[in-house]
């Protein structure tokens, strides 16, 4: 019966080391298999994932925004310009703000000497491209402000995608750039 004691005591430290020892590598391994796993966010050539939500990496920016002054109650427009840095083409179909009871996406088209504003339900912008809205072509109507839009305010847009992407974008309140559209929308 000593003897098996004594056997167990004088190996019971050795297999206490071994299984130690086998943990450790298991976690070492465990460790470097998980870090081989994980989304870097780059494409299969290392450049920066192209699709929307793949690791967070958004497809389009939106620059330049600024809307025109007006007094509550009354409407404005909203400019800026939408760049895709995509693969794929994306289509801006909506627009929220809490300035305006109503914002929608209009263009002004030329009918012989007479320009008009007519509402459209999307905008492409192509892949790699870019779309800018602008005096006189594309727009964002704000319709019955809630408040006066002012010189030096800034405004929240939020675009709406097809593809559920959304973009939010502040824009500045400021009188139309010289050389602009006579005040067209």
């Amino acid at each position: 019966m000593e003897e098996g004691l004594l056997m167990l005591i004088q190996c019971g430290p050795r297999v206490a080391m071994r299984r130690a020892v086998a943990a450790v590598l298991a976690l070492l391994l465990l460790t470097l298999a998980a870090g081989c796993g994980q989304d870097s966010g780059q494409g299969d050539a290392g450049t920066p994932a192209d699709d929307a939500g793949q690791a967070g990496e958004p497809t389009v920016t939106v620059t330049g925004a600024w809307a025109r002054p007006a007094p509550k109650g009354e409407m404005s427009a909203a400019f800026f310009v939408i760049e895709n840095q995509g693969s794929e083409a994306v289509r801006l179909t909506g627009v929220r703000t809490d300035v305006a009871a109503t914002a929608e996406i209009h263009e002004t088209v030329q009918e012989g000497s007479t320009a008009r504003m007519q509402r459209v339900d999307a905008i492409d912008v192509p892949a790699g491209g870019r779309v800018e809205l602008a005096p006189g072509g594309y727009h964002v109507m704000l319709m019955d402000l809630q408040r006066d839009l002012n010189a030096g305010d800034g405004i929240q847009l939020v675009l709406e995608f097809a593809d559920g992407q959304e973009v939010t974008v502040t824009a500045e309140v400021r009188d139309a750039p010289a050389g602009g559209h006579d005040g067209a929308h």
